[in-house]
């Protein structure tokens, strides 16, 4: 598991967390796995998944560990809303969003392994190419 439930403390209290999921750490796991999946998504284009989410302890990427967690309290918050401003996170949860997509679209590179292809270079969907050969007749 990419991230565990006492990782998630830090966006929510221990208290919040046994409310919102009537202490039954399946709705953790479950909500962790959205975020790794969700977050997977946006990065599986451009980057080695694998290997950013097979990183355990301090080699996990902060950025992304960060990530995850919102969008797994957000996916928790989903079910209840105890003492928690669900404003908040709905606004990190937004910002957490258009990070990914900016990080999917090329305007953002953190600093996580690409995708190899067979030969060892980094895949992308780069292309260079040319318009036709003008000619002028004067």
């Amino acid at each position: 598991m990419f991230i565990t439930r006492e990782e998630i403390q830090t966006h929510l209290y221990d208290y919040q967390l046994d409310q919102i999921t009537d202490e039954d750490d399946n709705l953790v796991i479950s909500a962790i796995d959205t975020a790794v999946a969700e977050v997977k998504s946006y990065l599986a284009n451009r980057y080695d998944v694998a290997a950013i989410f097979a990183a355990t302890g301090s080699d996990r990427s902060a950025l992304i560990v960060e990530h995850v967690k919102v969008c797994a309290v957000y996916h928790l918050l989903l079910l209840c809303n105890v003492d928690a401003i669900y404003e908040r996170y709905e606004k990190a949860y937004e910002r957490t969003i258009a990070y990914l997509k900016q990080v999917a679209d090329g305007l953002l590179s953190p600093d996580l392994p690409y995708l190899q292809t067979d030969s060892g270079n980094p895949a992308g969907t780069l292309q260079l190419k040319s318009n036709p050969k003008f000619k002028h007749s004067f």
